[in-house]
């Protein structure tokens, strides 16, 4: 690989991820690093955008899910904008954050040496970005990216707690009593999900539309989910009690399929879901906005470290 500057992006909220810093700087001694801390939410999708139009090649993400949300769509904004195949910037991952759900879907280690070795080996993946056209709160149409789960329902009121919640007890506890304390009081809300194969029109709980296997720290959601196969795995979560929730939760953790008559598995390369109210977005694990919403996936479109 050609070196240009490798960017490290790094979460400034997170002290594992800033204590990280000084292991950076030695790592990649023999390379020319620009190591970048974000001060506030959305700041890390405009040092990813900046790095791009910067001639950037290679940019690491230190920190969580939603940092890397936020840098993979830095990334492809910044490679609209230059007129670059977003394939062009190679993408790194450093798990530092609470949850580091994708990393579990990737067959590789994520450690700063693997990194380093994968950069001078040019060993990447290319796996597939997830495309969401929805609504803003205020009710003005928007798109953005994911590359590991999306869902519709009771997940964005869940992201939103979070949002709220101290995390001192660990990312799993504080994760499980998010999901608890929504159970008890949300209800199933109806959606009209439409495929190239179905129509469906249910009250559910949730609609996960995943590119990975894992989210809410750990949960195996999506058994059947591939980063590469050009299409989205959907999860509908129908009447699901919190009963049926805690039940079945051993079966999601070892990331299994749940034997339920209110669970479905399909998968599709878009999704169209309208729904009667507004209902919640949460997208790797943050609150963005509100149905409708389109979910469409871009077959290997980001090259992966």
């Amino acid at each position: 690989m050609n070196y240009t500057t490798i960017y490290f992006i790094v979460n400034g909220s997170k002290k594992a991820s800033q204590r990280i810093i000084p292991e950076i700087t030695n790592t990649f001694a023999a390379y020319p690093i620009s190591v970048q801390l974000t001060n506030y939410s959305g700041h890390a999708a405009m040092l990813a955008e900046e790095a791009v139009q910067s001639g950037a090649l290679v940019i690491i993400s230190v920190g969580g899910d939603g940092t890397l949300n936020e840098v993979i769509n830095g990334i492809m904004k910044g490679c609209a904008k230059s007129g670059l195949d977003s394939r062009t910037v190679a993408l790194g991952v450093l798990a530092t954050g609470s949850g580091n759900d994708f990393v579990k879907s990737l067959a590789k280690k994520h450690t700063l040496n693997s990194l380093l070795e994968a950069i001078q080996d040019s060993n990447n993946t290319l796996v597939d970005v997830g495309k969401a056209e929805f609504l803003t709160v205020d009710g003005q149409p928007t798109h953005r990216y994911f590359i590991n789960i999306a869902d519709v329902g009771i997940g964005g009121v869940i992201a939103e707690k979070l949002s709220r919640y101290q995390r001192w007890l660990g990312a799993t506890f504080t994760y499980q009593r998010a999901i608890l304390a929504t159970f008890l009081s949300y209800t199933p809300q109806w959606l009209l999900v439409r495929t190239p194969a179905e129509e469906i029109a249910t009250p559910m709980m949730s609609l996960v539309v995943a590119n990975g296997k894992y989210f809410g720290s750990g949960l195996g959601i999506a058994p059947s989910a591939l980063l590469n196969d050009g299409l989205l795995e959907v999860v509908m979560l129908k009447n699901i009690t919190v009963i049926d929730y805690l039940r079945h939760l051993p079966t999601i953790r070892k990331c299994r399929p749940i034997q339920h008559p209110q669970v479905s598995y399909s998968s599709a390369k878009s999704i169209q879901i309208d729904t009667q109210k507004p209902l919640p977005i949460d997208m790797d694990g943050e609150f963005v906005g509100v149905t409708p919403v389109v979910f469409t996936v871009l077959k290997e479109a980001i090259s992966v470290i």
